[in-house]
């Protein structure tokens, strides 16, 4: 769907842009009284559900379900069908937890083929006037507008992109760098926006799994916004940080500094790569090599049986070997990424986050590759990392 399609030149969209785009960074009002939130992986599917207090989130429920084929490739529905299954099984086990229907949700897009583009963008009042909220979101979306144009000249590809997420790097007033302009006199206001786009067809099929599952969504961001948004606070962004969520399909990448997020990527490049090499070598189902996987990291030794029912004792070191090329090809093409989004330069630390970044010797291997010391790369949960 092109954006500028749905711009009527009054700051006011038609109804599809207004159902997604513009709930994107939007404090959402829900009929329901919690929030009911949606990680559709790659591997399994997170439902949470809680309320916010002051800056706070309480979870009250929680229910993890496991894709039971490979319904979802890199971040990407494969199979409409099964995933709206799953978040179907997951809606219902919520719902009786907190003995409430959940009839909205938020979620989070990802997919290998993730556009981003930053651009500056301004409005001059007639007069000096002081900026209201309205003023702002205006902004934003003429910013959101100019991107997609951009991104419309420059489109290589067969696909039609979808607006998914945005993140403001510096608002300016009157030319000068402000925080929060809202409330401020000013003749001219301008910022500079990250806008980040999927493919139509990757943000279909969300909605239509979701919608499978009798929901509809109220709030839709990237994986990697959301993912910064919660382990890397506000005072953390001053410094040059990067955060890598490391999920089955996709790592997903943010970078901070000068207390913004200046930059968002993907790569599909994530745990099942090493799944899959353990499933070739070891001739075992997915499901026995995530087993294999997993247990490597945390005993010296691992058993399992085969599709031949014959059952194997190996030591972990034997898996970590067999992997390393792997972790060496996620770490080479991670590091070169976060290099490109930080204006090709390393940063100054890094957090990895997600189950991929319990792989051995992951950590380790970005640290070199980011010419950084070890200790500056930290593998960690995502509730204990930077957080208080």
């Amino acid at each position: 769907m092109d954006f500028a399609d749905n711009w009527n030149g009054s700051g006011n969209y038609k109804e599809k842009v207004s159902e997604r785009t513009l709930q994107m960074n939007e404090t959402q009002t829900f009929e329901q009284p919690y929030v009911f939130g949606l990680d559709i992986g790659t591997r399994n599917v997170v439902g949470t559900v809680g309320y916010k207090e002051g800056n706070e989130f309480i979870v009250v429920a929680q229910y993890v379900m496991q894709h039971e084929t490979r319904a979802m490739i890199d971040g990407q529905i494969h199979d409409i069908g099964r995933v709206g299954k799953v978040i179907q099984t997951v809606k219902e086990e919520l719902e009786k937890q907190i003995e409430c229907p959940l009839t909205e949700v938020c979620i989070a897009a990802a997919g290998r083929v993730l556009k981003t583009v930053t651009t500056n963008v301004e409005y001059e009042y007639p007069e000096e006037t002081v900026v209201t909220k309205e003023d702002i979101h205006t902004l934003d979306l003429l910013g959101i507008e100019k991107a997609q144009s951009l991104l419309k000249e420059k489109n290589d590809t067969r696909y039609k992109f979808y607006c998914v997420g945005y993140s403001v790097v510096k608002y300016y007033l009157n030319e000068e760098v402000y925080s929060n302009i809202e409330g401020h006199k000013a003749e001219v206001i301008s910022e500079d926006i990250i806008v980040t786009f999927l493919p139509e067809d990757v943000v279909d099929g969300l909605y239509a799994a979701v919608g499978m599952a009798g929901l509809t969504v109220a709030n839709m961001t990237l994986e990697p916004i959301a993912a910064i948004n919660v382990a890397i606070p506000e005072n953390y962004r001053l410094l040059n940080i990067a955060l890598v969520d490391i999920g089955a399909g996709t790592s997903d990448i943010s970078v901070t500094r000068d207390g913004s997020i200046i930059a968002y990527g993907m790569i599909p490049l994530a745990g099942d790569e090493i799944t899959e090499l353990i499933v070739q070598s070891y001739l075992v189902d997915f499901n026995t090599a995530e087993q294999i996987k997993l247990s490597s990291g945390m005993d010296d030794q691992v058993t399992y049986k085969d599709i031949m029912m014959i059952e194997h004792t190996i030591p972990s070191k034997d898996v970590w070997k067999l992997t390393e090329p792997v972790v060496d090809k996620m770490t080479t093409e991670v590091a070169a990424k976060i290099k490109e989004l930080n204006g090709d330069k390393s940063v100054s630390a890094a957090f990895i986050v997600g189950g991929g970044g319990k792989i051995h010797g992951y950590t380790e291997m970005l640290a070199k590759k980011l010419d950084l010391p070890a200790e500056r790369v930290a593998s960690c949960a995502v509730r204990k990392c930077c957080r208080k």
